[in-house]
């Protein structure tokens, strides 16, 4: 990133201290404070922050609920708290993938607790979803696979159709976006969503990210299913199908739009089976 693109508010007074991690979204910079502390200023590439438009004022919502502290923001610019410790991505890759599920179990209990917060101005999933919808195919594409994607969009469209609670999502919790710090679990990198409580934890079936044969195991699969789905008390096969449906948006999102194949073809086939039972 040039100079000129590093733009944030003079008044917040910050001395850049390096560059730490480009999402695709943003940048993001370890910065230090007028009063010497160190915080994360996160730079968004589009002046709108793309899809991560509500996440902060999400997280100023969910203050004190074991989500990043949020000091400012402004335009395409928001300055939060830095936070030393590794992700429960990291922990997984380090060898302790069933405490890392577990935890991420308990930060997204914490981030659901009662009473639930304002939805006022969060994505809903029907626009998430809405491209997928326009899926096409190579004519190249493995049957099985365009089989799996048709199934997957008719179960999205069927559950986004049947959602009976509307309640704030962060949108992509996972391993990689909750850091374990010395005060306790923090939850970063919202998207700011609202539907279905179902659909939070469903991406996180895919992660640990690094780890393909572990998520992979059938008994893997079906302990974190139950897992996940006790601490967002939703039923799991509701949740198991939104797993199948996001897995197909993920694919979708890697296309381009139109489908030839992907990595993750087998992991959306385990995804429908587990959805079916």
């Amino acid at each position: 990133m040039t100079d000129a693109l590093l733009d944030f508010p003079r008044s917040w007074g910050l001395t850049i201290m390096e560059p730490v991690a480009d999402t695709g979204l943003a940048k993001l910079w370890k910065v230090r404070t007028p009063d010497g502390a160190f915080a994360a200023l996160k730079l968004y590439h589009k002046s709108d922050r793309g899809n991560e438009a509500p996440a902060a004022q999400l997280l100023s919502r969910w203050q004190g609920r074991g989500v990043v502290e949020v000091f400012a923001e402004a335009g395409n610019a928001v300055l939060m708290e830095w936070l030393d410790g590794p992700s429960l991505g990291d922990v997984a890759r380090g060898g302790d993938a069933d405490r890392a599920c577990s935890s991420l179990a308990e930060a997204a209990r914490r981030l659901h607790a009662e009473p639930r917060i304002n939805p006022t101005g969060l994505r809903d999933l029907h626009a998430v979803f809405a491209p997928i919808f326009r899926c096409a195919f190579s004519s190249n594409c493995p049957k099985s696979l365009k089989n799996n994607m048709t199934r997957a969009i008719g179960l999205a469209r069927s559950l986004l159709d049947s959602q009976a609670v509307q309640t704030p999502l962060h949108g992509d919790l996972h391993h990689d976006n909750v850091i374990q710090t010395l005060q306790g679990l923090k939850v970063i990198d919202a998207k700011g969503y609202v539907g279905d409580p179902a659909f939070e934890l469903a991406n996180a079936l895919r992660h640990p990210k690094g780890l393909p044969d572990y998520v992979r195991k059938p008994e893997q699969m079906v302990r974190c299913n139950a897992l996940y789905a006790k601490a967002m008390k939703v039923p799991p096969k509701r949740l198991a199908q939104w797993a199948a449906a996001k897995c197909a948006l993920s694919i979708f999102w890697r296309s381009g739009g139109t489908i030839t194949n992907d990595d993750e073809a087998d992991l959306l086939a385990l995804f429908l089976r587990a959805a079916d039972q």
